[in-house]
């Protein structure tokens, strides 16, 4: 199946913990030395851009309404994100960032989908050959939210999410082989690709 006329797919991509290291509870990736690319994630997201997929990432940062850090202090973080990514000859196609609390109904903090929706809009995608992967049931939420198949990037398999893996480059190496979505998604039918440490 391809995309309707005119619209691309892509790969919605929750940034800590799926492109880079998580670090504990409101503890906050607010300066370029906290920022670690996980293990294999130049070489997923390379994957991905050959298979023709946008590569957008859709992450919150209640670091900001907390006081833990500022947008421009976030902003060098992800300058630092994609100078790592280019000298792996990655290029991202967007970043969105939600710097809101919770209680703020804001409507762009996951599990609401307005990062995915915006970024849909403003890209020209088709949310129905296009995936959000994510470590949290709010990615997983948000991207059922916005019409996305969705994936979560676990060590034990979520019922909730269309596919579990443990890490981006498994999925990659998935979607490599399938040479993009397959017929379990054309059909709507639910799967989980048991590719987590036993």
């Amino acid at each position: 199946m391809t995309p309707h006329c005119g619209l691309r797919r892509a790969i919605f991509l929750d940034r800590d913990g799926v492109i880079n290291l998580r670090r504990p509870e409101v503890m906050y990736v607010s300066a370029r030395d906290l920022f670690i690319l996980l293990p294999g994630i130049i070489e997923a997201l390379v994957m991905l851009r050959d298979l023709g997929f946008l590569l957008v990432v859709i992450t919150n940062q209640r670091g900001i309404a907390r006081g833990f850090m500022t947008e421009e202090d976030l902003a060098d973080v992800h300058e630092y994100m994609k100078e790592e990514l280019i000298a792996g000859d990655v290029q991202l196609d967007a970043i969105y960032y939600c710097p809101h609390e919770e209680f703020e109904n804001c409507g762009c903090r996951k599990p609401d989908p307005g990062m995915i929706l915006s970024a849909v809009k403003d890209l020209g995608i088709d949310p129905a050959h296009s995936y959000m992967v994510g470590d949290s049931p709010s990615d997983i939420e948000a991207g059922h939210r916005a019409g996305t198949f969705t994936v979560r990037i676990a060590q034990e398999p979520d019922a909730n999410a269309d596919m579990t893996f443990a890490t981006l480059l498994e999925f990659a190496h998935f979607l490599e082989s399938k040479n993009g979505p397959t017929e379990e998604h054309a059909t709507g039918r639910r799967m989980t690709r048991k590719l987590y440490n036993e």
